[in-house]
């Protein structure tokens, strides 16, 4: 690979490092609530708004990707994220909460696609196209190992300092991410083979290949359902912590930790499913173990018993979509794959989207309720279980 385009990999490792520290990521709930006066709910109906939002900016941020080049588009992404984050720490306020969730919704939304298509021209200016997987696969890491790293340091800085510094560091912390994408070479590529399609041409194409694949249906009907109930996890754990009296010091050393209890069941599920000799009782198991933690973390305020089962639900919950990898991939056409993968992943995210101003309010109800609910709703989907063997 030319030195200049090899530089470009080197630097999107740094790049990627750089936006997965996550300060606030720790203490978000804390943030929202303790210093930015919101109601569980309203939190929530900005999440709804965040998720609407990507799904809008996806085609004219796409445009803009292609008019400018894939290196501006990059530099403006991380530009944007670190004004939203910046907005945010300003002061506690609704609509401003609002505008920040607009800037990081663009900031998203112009990244989606265009760091993959980013790295895969630098690749091909050398033709090394074949290691694009290979290199996203490390970013990605880097990015993961960022997270974990930048958990607890949330933490510390919400107790020694405040809360509005975690997201004020973060907008400095943006800023390294959008000097090193300054740094970027553009590839000499415009488009060839990897032209990026309007996004409801996607959407509309992925529709038509669930229409007629019942298979991939049924995978997609037994996979996504239970997982949007798995990941509320996400977002009432620290609703859950600040419950039962646990110190805000605290929150990134757990966050840490299931992170890497992410990272090792990453491995260790795909492992077990490969060496299981029935896989539909090996996903019923699954539902199972986290239907009945759900409602096991709603009957307890326990401490050391209530991590314990958060963390079994990160398990075996956040690693669920391994089960389900092989089947969906082995239902589509190599060409299509991208295209029905994102369908499929845009109906979790609008399917969270309707459903989180509901938990919002539940939530102001009563966390341990909501929990005890989604696992039984778990249990309740895991009867409907469709799935088979040799599906998975």
């Amino acid at each position: 690979m030319e030195r200049s385009y090899k530089s470009n990999i080197i630097k999107i490792y740094i790049f990627s490092f750089i936006l997965g520290i996550h300060t606030v990521r720790a203490v978000y709930i804390p943030f929202m609530m303790d210093w930015g006066g919101l109601s569980f709910f309203q939190i929530m109906i900005l999440q709804s708004y965040f998720t609407a939002m990507i799904v809008i900016l996806e085609i004219p941020s796409g445009a803009i990707a292609d008019f400018l080049g894939r290196k501006p588009a990059l530099a403006l992404s991380a530009f944007s994220v670190a004004c939203a984050a910046l907005t945010y720490s300003i002061i506690p306020h609704f609509f401003l909460f609002m505008l920040a969730e607009t800037l990081w919704a663009f900031g998203a939304a112009l990244m989606s696609g265009t760091s993959d298509a980013f790295v895969y021209f630098s690749l091909k200016s050398s033709g090394e196209e074949k290691n694009l997987s290979t290199i996203l696969g490390r970013s990605r890491t880097v990015n993961l190992i960022a997270l974990t790293i930048s958990a607890p340091i949330g933490s510390i800085i919400a107790h020694f300092i405040s809360l509005p510094f975690t997201m004020t560091s973060l907008a400095f912390i943006y800023i390294g991410a959008f000097v090193v994408a300054l740094t970027f070479k553009e590839p000499k590529f415009a488009n060839n083979n990897y032209k990026q399609e309007s996004y409801w041409k996607i959407i509309i194409s992925g529709f038509k290949e669930l229409k007629k694949n019942k298979v991939l249906r049924i995978l997609a009907l037994d996979w996504i359902p239970i997982n949007t109930l798995i990941f509320f996890l996400f977002w009432t754990y620290q609703v859950y912590l600040t419950a039962i009296n646990i110190p805000i010091f605290i929150f990134g050393f757990i966050l840490l930790v299931m992170n890497i209890v992410n990272a090792l069941f990453s491995m260790i599920i795909p492992f077990l499913l490969k060496k299981s000799s029935n896989k539909k009782l090996f996903l019923i198991l699954i539902n199972l173990i986290n239907g009945v933690a759900y409602i096991s973390l709603g009957l307890t305020n326990i401490f050391p018993l209530g991590i314990a089962i958060i963390l079994t639900i990160v398990a075996f919950g956040y690693t669920r979509y391994f089960i389900f990898v092989d089947g969906v991939n082995l239902q589509i056409e190599s060409e299509n794959r991208a295209t029905v993968l994102s369908t499929i992943n845009m109906f979790g995210s609008l399917i969270r989207a309707i459903i989180y101003p509901f938990v919002g309010l539940l939530v102001e109800w009563s966390v341990f309720a909501v929990f005890i609910i989604i696992g039984v709703l778990i249990l309740i989907l895991t009867i409907f279980t469709r799935s088979k063997s040799e599906y998975l």
